[in-house]
């Protein structure tokens, strides 16, 4: 049964501190927990903001206390009540509001809710299905409202910093005429042209070159993105991006211009201090040294030149390839056989996808006693064996992985496979203990994988 009775709130739920205790306040917000001591009942209220403790006492206020017993989780409540100071053994440090709890003396229920498909608190306990059919709770867990903070307070950075940069921000028709590009456009009928079609943007690039032959030497949008493309890891339907335009400008004026606004965002939203000026890289680099041009440089692993110590040996299959990669694996004890023929497996489909010839395998020797042994080392004498021990800096413990072909197919699967080094050694079960062979992630950076 719903009460139309709302209380005005006079706080949030995570405003509260001890320096409110004895004020009579009112909370409004949705059921998280409740607790049931006999004659005391304890429920955390929560919104965007926090969570508050409320209490409710069957002796000093029954009336509330019987409407609290009939809670389920996810209701929505409207409070009155007094902060009282929680007692020293209930305090709860790890919450804005856990020194105080309100004891509340008139409750208004909102709303009524369903039984829930999966739990709010915990956003694993349902299959991405399930939660994208009822996003209205998903949103309301503390993973996506953090994340719809934090894109708020991006948002909000760009458009300072853009701004004091002297951009000005525009905006451009969604519907327009359909321009060729590298994707489909998404077509939407005229219902006053029949066999007309309007076109969804796959980025407003006429209007940036109207406005820039205008005169506008400097604006920018956050702007929606439509591509009608089949769907892949990096690819999406529909998505947003920060589109900047400048004229008379060089690369130089550009790459600042987006080294300031990423240090910003970065400082204002999550309070990181990036270095600058950024590492630069031409596409050759990152593609002859990562296998990607928009290579993860959070940690090493380069892609080394493996094709001079590949053209020395009696293994063929290096040998007369057009190019040979390799990865060093530092301290790579807990490489087991299985281990490595999983990668080989990884290369083999991964390749596989590429258009070019797909790679036959993956070779592999291990530094041991000073010498590289197992897999392909018996077609490297030992003179060769000991020059790629120097030339690579090899150590003790250090697992080799080299394969050839096709140079674009190399170096993409070679891109990949670092990458799916980078996450054995965070998250493979097998391979917990050695994840730290390579450089630990700063501290400061946000867990993505």
């Amino acid at each position: 049964m719903k009460d139309s009775n709302m209380f005005k709130r006079t706080h949030t739920c995570g405003e509260l501190t001890s320096g409110d205790v004895d004020a009579d306040v009112a909370l409004n917000g949705w059921v998280a927990t409740s607790r049931d001591h006999g004659g005391l009942i304890f429920i955390d209220v929560r919104d965007r903001y926090g969570i508050t403790q409320l209490t409710f006492n069957e002796e000093t206020y029954p009336e509330a206390f019987a409407t609290a017993k009939g809670l389920s989780m996810e209701d929505v409540i409207s409070v009155k009540g007094k902060v009282a100071a929680r007692a020293d053994d209930a305090v709860k440090k790890s919450l804005a509001t856990g020194e105080i709890e309100v004891e509340v003396g008139e409750i208004a229920v909102l709303n009524e809710a369903k039984p829930l498909p999966f739990m709010i608190h915990d956003r694993e306990s349902a299959t991405e299905e399930t939660r994208l059919k009822y996003r209205y709770l998903e949103l309301r867990t503390e993973e996506m409202q953090k994340n719809m903070a934090i894109r708020h307070k991006a948002y909000q950075s760009v458009r300072s910093t853009l701004s004091s940069l002297d951009f000005m921000e525009f905006e451009t028709p969604v519907l327009m005429r359909a321009t060729p590009e590298g994707a489909r456009d998404f077509l939407v009928p005229s219902r006053l042209h029949k066999g007309k079609f309007y076109a969804l943007p796959q980025s407003p690039q006429q209007y940036k070159q109207i406005l820039m032959v205008a005169g506008y030497d400097r604006y920018f949008q956050i702007v929606k993105c439509f591509r009608d493309e089949d769907f892949r890891a990096d690819r999406q339907p529909e998505f947003t991006q920060i589109d900047v335009e400048m004229s008379f400008v060089d690369q130089e004026d550009v790459r600042q211009v987006v080294e300031q606004l990423v240090s910003s965002v970065f400082k204002e939203v999550i309070d990181v201090d990036l270095p600058t000026p950024f590492p630069t890289l031409t596409f050759d680099e990152a593609m002859e040294t990562y296998g990607s041009d928009k290579p993860d440089l959070r940690f090493e692993l380069p892609l080394v030149d493996f094709s001079q110590f590949a053209g020395e040996s009696d293994f063929e299959a290096l040998k007369s390839a057009e190019t040979v990669k390799a990865i060093v694996v530092p301290q790579a004890e807990g490489y087991s056989r299985k281990v490595i023929d999983q990668l080989t497996s990884f290369v083999k489909d991964y390749s596989s996808q590429e258009k070019k010839a797909p790679l036959g395998g993956l070779a592999w020797m291990r530094c041991v006693d000073g010498d590289l042994t197992g897999g392909v080392s018996k077609f490297f004498s030992e003179e060769l064996r000991q020059k790629v021990i120097e030339s690579l800096g090899m150590a003790e413990g250090d697992l080799l992985l080299a394969a050839g072909g096709v140079r674009d197919t190399v170096l993409s699967t070679m891109g990949a496979l670092r990458l799916e080094i980078a996450h054995l050694h965070l998250h493979g079960s097998r391979m917990r203990k050695y994840w730290r062979a390579i450089p630990a992630l700063p501290v400061h950076w946000p867990t993505i994988w």
